[in-house]
């Protein structure tokens, strides 16, 4: 008796004993390789600055094909396009694995023609204004907040406005001609990206219920390329300063204009020209001095029920487009 109760005893030790080397040991963690910069925001790299060193966890090669970026392999971005947003493809040494991000000019100094000619005062703030643009296109569209896109048109390098190189008032309502021998229109560029922008506005169902546009035919062109389907309200208190009669300066223009929309919760969308994009001698909490303003891009407005006007941030054209593509998994 004693003997089988040793043999149990001995049986019962190994089987536990085989249990426990039986068990599952875990592999290490592995952190994955990362962008360790803090302008990498929610996979967006805000470059704000000429010379940006990229930093990352682990030793990495980069490159790029976009000619709007100069990027050494050793992750140096010497020039990006400001407001543009560019593919940066990085290979870890590490593990020889392939990855890929984006990163936005997030300054608003380095434009190459025709932009250039045309742009308007230099953002007082313009990292800050991006990443809070960045922010805000994250969270919408909102159930809970109203708010307004306010949109500089398309790009336009074609013909001049007649005000410019004459001194008297000119043919009937020159500013609304579409004819480049009396004001500004857009360029093939321009045509395309404000069409583009309208699916964009789609695919992220922006619920947009108001379109105002000044009377000047590039910005009218831009909100019909948009083709939200709603009537285009042509007010001439956002027209350019080439012909703005008004008497207020195109911020405070917008500020009535956005004043008399519902607080409804949902999207309104205005279309305009620089300066309205510059507080000039008006003083309105929230708002940077000079928001960054290239064509085909904006800020956004938001409006509270009592209505308090509120800036949240600004967004170029290739935020737009690369959060719609992030968003619907288009990378």
């Amino acid at each position: 008796m004693k003997r089988i109760s040793l043999l149990i005893l001995v049986l019962t030790a190994l089987v536990i004993n085989a249990c426990k080397k039986s068990e599952t040991i875990p592999p290490p963690i592995t952190q994955q390789p990362s962008i360790t910069s803090v302008e990498y925001q929610d996979k967006l790299l805000l470059v704000n600055k000429p010379d940006f060193q990229i930093q990352t966890s682990e030793p990495a090669e980069f490159s790029s094909t976009d000619p709007l970026i100069k990027i050494t392999a050793s992750g140096l971005v010497s020039r990006i396009t400001s407001a543009e947003v560019v593919p940066i493809d990085i290979t870890w040494k590490n593990s020889g694995t392939k990855s890929r991000i984006y990163a936005l000019g997030a300054t608003d100094e380095y434009f190459d023609n025709p932009y250039a000619k045309y742009h308007s005062a230099i953002g007082t703030d313009t990292y800050n204004s991006y990443k809070k643009g960045w922010e805000t296109l994250q969270k919408l569209p909102s159930t809970t907040e109203t708010y307004v896109i306010v949109l500089r048109h398309a790009d336009a390098d074609k013909g001049i406005d007649y005000s410019v190189n004459h001194s008297d008032d000119g043919p009937a309502e020159w500013w609304k001609s579409c004819d480049t021998a009396l004001a500004r229109q857009l360029n093939q560029q321009g045509i395309e990206r404000a069409t583009e922008l309208g699916r964009i506005f789609q695919d992220l169902k922006y619920p947009l219920e108001h379109l105002v546009s000044s009377e000047f035919c590039r910005s009218v062109k831009t909100a019909e390329l948009i083709n939200t389907g709603l009537p285009i309200i042509k007010d001439g208190r956002i027209n350019h300063p080439a012909y703005n009669k008004s008497g207020l300066g195109l911020f405070p223009g917008m500020i009535e204009i956005v004043k008399d929309f519902p607080t409804d919760q949902k999207m309104s969308l205005l279309v305009s020209h620089h300066p309205i994009n510059e507080l000039r001698k008006v003083d309105y909490p929230t708002f940077p001095s000079v928001t960054p303003y290239s064509w085909t891009g904006g800020y956004f407005v938001k409006i509270s029920a009592d209505k308090v006007i509120t800036y949240d941030g600004a967004a170029s054209w290739g935020m737009f487009k690369y959060w719609r593509d992030l968003k619907l998994n288009r990378l």
